[in-house]
């Protein structure tokens, strides 16, 4: 890490928070979802910029090494808490069985994602040099959360209600296995640094560095992980009183 790039790193800020309209405990205005396709992308060019110069940057000290694992460790433990909750709740419904008055379909839902809602979603260091790298973390990592807000979560699961399911079926029958996570490392550029070779790298963190526009140091600051899991009953009928029923299609009224 160099001045340049810390200078550099400012500039590309400025800019991102500019485009943004960034308001500090407002957020981006308008909202993304107001915004069109080709302005997106233009902001998505510069948070991209951003990471690739942050993960350039960052300095790899065996304190962050540190903290890498244990973020590695924590996203790990909830996807499979995730994968677990889901589980439990999924053979519970088929032990019940389903409700043929109402039930045309039930969707087990699980997701795992960072959330960012106020100043406590970041994670801030009581180090003598708590941000080595200048970033004005807690307002980037806002941004990038509303910016993924299509596609938040970094570790999931469905299923949907299935009469050849039963109870006793092993995970992997019904797709709610951790199938991503079978213990090869998801060491991929740029988190195949020799620093980092004796953690095995989890698909959440993956995900985040790889899939989205998060900076290993912006992984480092983040402070709010939030594990959901739903249960969906529908039931679907038209004005004639038929139903479409995904549970069993031959049984339609």
């Amino acid at each position: 890490m160099n001045r340049k790039q810390k200078q550099e790193l400012a500039r590309l800020e400025k800019q991102i928070l500019k485009m943004a309209h960034y308001i500090e405990g407002r957020g981006v205005f308008p909202p993304f979802r107001e915004w069109d396709s080709d302005r997106k992308k233009e902001l998505k060019a510069l948070l991209r910029q951003r990471s690739d110069l942050l993960n350039k940057m960052f300095e790899c000290t065996p304190k962050e090494v540190e903290e890498l694992a244990q973020v590695n460790t924590l996203l790990n433990v909830l996807t499979k808490k995730m994968h677990a909750k889901a589980l439990s709740l999924y053979r519970a419904i088929l032990k019940e069985g389903y409700d043929p008055d109402f039930d045309d379909d039930i969707v087990i839902d699980g997701t795992l994602r960072f959330v960012f809602s106020d100043e406590g979603s970041y994670y801030c260091r009581e180090d003598a040099d708590p941000n080595p790298y200048g970033s004005r973390f807690a307002p980037m990592l806002d941004i990038l959360y509303d910016i993924h807000e299509d596609t938040p979560e970094c570790a999931f699961c469905k299923v949907s209600y299935d009469v050849h399911h039963k109870p006793e079926m092993p995970a992997e029958e019904f797709g709610l296995d951790d199938f991503l996570d079978d213990g090869a490392s998801w060491n991929e550029v740029p988190l195949n640094r020799a620093e980092f070779k004796e953690i095995n790298i989890c698909h959440a963190v993956h995900d985040l560095i790889c899939h989205k526009d998060y900076s290993i140091p912006d992984l480092l600051s983040m402070n709010d992980f939030w594990v959901e899991v739903n249960i969906l009953h529908q039931h679907i009928v038209d004005r004639d009183g038929n139903r479409f029923s995904c549970i069993e299609p031959d049984k339609e009224e």
